[in-house]
């Protein structure tokens, strides 16, 4: 399945407005950009609701994600560009799809466009509202910038699991053991393609781990910061009991008493510009962060200005239940060779199927965001062989019955809750 860019750009005028342009397109593009009205406090304080999810926070619910994704499309989806992008649609061929990237300045990068909303979507299902949940649009970030060649291969790809977990009275607060695990498991079936190895920062570190062979796929689980005043930065191992390893510096935050039971914690930390250099010198084509708020620009840019491929991180607070089966989706896609935007749009609807999240946690479909500067589409290219078709129409097949699923299993909206055909009723479990 072909997706054709649809490039949209966007910047901020003034403080009260931004301006839209769409630069190229299956239907044309814009001579001048639409100046719109832009509410910076209403999308921040959406975007909010993304955030670290403290015990006995309220569920993020359809009708907030709707109300939410309204706002975004009142920004970036005027109506000169919605015009372009359904006459896109239509002009594309049935068996294609559409690749919208946003190139956004960085007073519009951060926020959630992963949720924009139809403007004409009011009274239909979710999943025909949202662009991200349609099965014919990849929803991803920047600009085709950088020619990364890709050549069919039949060696097994690398995926490298960087492991950082912080033990805390026994309990592995992060959950990257269990999130390990489950992946392990579930990428059994590709293992012929896509062998795995595991390192934990605290046994090795994770500059020695890429020196020693390529890796591929670079899987990140833990806890990033990416600070606007200050350099993003990974942690490698994080501690409650003081340590006179050099490494390892005290930081400290006012919730650390309530939350860990100490005013101060201790890391080994490594600045993402630093690991960007090392995953070039590895040859990784995807890096992707398991971790909260590691969407951000802050933290993206140093791994994009390496001149990696594809980024892919989140908006906020991330579940690990929620992150097991998406990369579980997105990793074996990829290794028989499908494109990465039939991958992502794949492991977005599958975390929407029957009985693969509980209800608390279905509107985390929202959080990945992905950054895409290169121009090739398939990261695994494999060789022409029959055996390898005949996977990738079984996976295709499998991805269509995914969206079929989650259009049955979601019906419509009321009062923030979605009432319509359920799970029960539908019967199956996932795919």
């Amino acid at each position: 399945m072909d997706f054709i860019d649809f490039e949209l750009r966007a910047w901020q005028a003034d403080a009260a407005h931004v301006q839209v342009l769409v630069h190229s397109s299956p239907a044309g593009d814009m001579r001048q950009p639409v100046t719109v009205p832009f509410d910076a406090a209403g999308l921040e304080a959406f975007r909010a609701i993304f955030g670290d999810r403290a015990a006995g926070a309220p569920v993020v619910n359809w009708s907030d994600l709707i109300a939410g994704g309204q706002q975004l499309a009142a920004t970036l989806l005027p109506s000169p560009v919605y015009s372009l992008l359904n006459r896109s649609l239509d002009r594309i061929s049935p068996d294609a799809g559409l690749r919208v990237r946003l190139c956004l300045d960085g007073a519009l990068v951060d926020l959630p466009w992963e949720c924009l909303y139809r403007p004409d979507a009011a009274g239909q299902r979710p999943s025909a509202g949202f662009l991200a949940l349609d099965s014919r649009i990849s929803l991803v970030r920047g600009a085709p910038s950088r020619l990364i060649g890709t050549s069919p291969t039949r060696r097994q790809q690398r995926l490298l699991f960087a492991g950082a977990p912080f033990m805390v009275r026994g309990e592995d607060w992060w959950g990257v053991e269990p999130e390990r695990e489950k992946l392990l498991a579930a990428l059994q079936p590709v293992s012929d393609l896509l062998s795995v190895e595991s390192v934990t920062g605290a046994q090795t570190s994770f500059e020695a781990a890429l020196a020693r062979s390529p890796a591929d796929i670079f899987h990140y689980s833990g806890h990033t910061e990416a600070p606007a005043d200050g350099a993003g930065f990974l942690v490698e191992d994080m501690r409650v009991d003081p340590t006179d390893d050099p490494r390892y510096i005290v930081w400290r935050h006012p919730n650390y008493e309530r939350q860990y039971g100490t005013d101060r914690l201790y890391l080994d930390m490594m600045y993402v510009a630093h690991l960007g250099d090392l995953l070039r010198r590895a040859g990784t084509k995807l890096a992707v962060f398991s971790a909260c708020n590691s969407g951000r620009w802050p933290f993206v840019e140093p791994l994009l200005d390496a001149g990696l491929p594809v980024v892919i991180g989140t908006q906020g607070w991330l579940a690990y239940p929620a992150a097991v089966p998406f990369f579980h989706k997105l990793y074996g896609a990829l290794a028989i060779g499908l494109s990465l935007d039939e991958a992502v749009t794949w492991a977005r609807s599958h975390l929407l199927e029957p009985a693969t999240l509980p209800e608390a946690l279905r509107w985390q479909w929202a959080m990945f965001m992905v950054y895409m500067p290169t121009p090739e589409a398939v990261l695994f290219p494999k060789p022409k062989q029959a055996g390898v078709r005949e996977r990738q129409a079984a996976a295709r097949r499998e991805r269509m019955q995914t969206i079929i699923n989650v259009y049955q299993n979601i019906g419509t909206v009321q009062g923030g809750q979605v009432v319509g055909v359920s799970a029960d009723q539908i019967g199956g479990g996932t795919t």
